[in-house]
C-alpha cells in the first residue's frame, strides 16, 4: 500500500510541477489540494491505530511518511508568494 501512495504522490508532484512550468491558472489551487491530500495520508499513517491498541506503524515510519510533507509546504508556500519586482 505504502508503494502505491508513494507512486501515486510522484505522479501527482510530477503533474503539478508540469502545469505551474505550463503556467496554467489552476495549478496553485491544484498544488494546494495535493499538498492537503498528501498530508492527510502522512497523518493517516501515523496516527492510525492498530486494533492492538498501538499504532499501525512503526514510529520511525509514520514520521519518515511525513518528511515529503516539509517539502510539499515549502512548494506551495514558494507558489503563493507575490513574484519580487526588480
Amino acid at each position: 500500500m505504502l508503494s502505491v501512495i508513494g507512486a501515486l504522490s510522484v505522479l501527482a508532484r510530477l503533474a503539478t510541477a508540469w502545469t505551474v512550468k505550463a503556467g496554467k491558472r489552476w495549478a496553485r489551487p491544484a498544488a494546494t489540494v495535493m499538498f492537503l491530500l498528501g498530508t492527510s495520508v502522512g497523518l493517516t499513517g501515523l496516527l492510525t491505530k492498530d486494533t492492538s491498541g498501538a499504532t499501525g506503524l512503526s514510529p520511525a515510519l509514520g514520521w519518515a511518511g511525513m518528511i515529503p510533507t516539509l517539502a510539499g509546504v515549502v512548494a506551495v508556500a514558494l507558489l503563493w508568494r507575490k513574484p519580487r519586482l526588480t
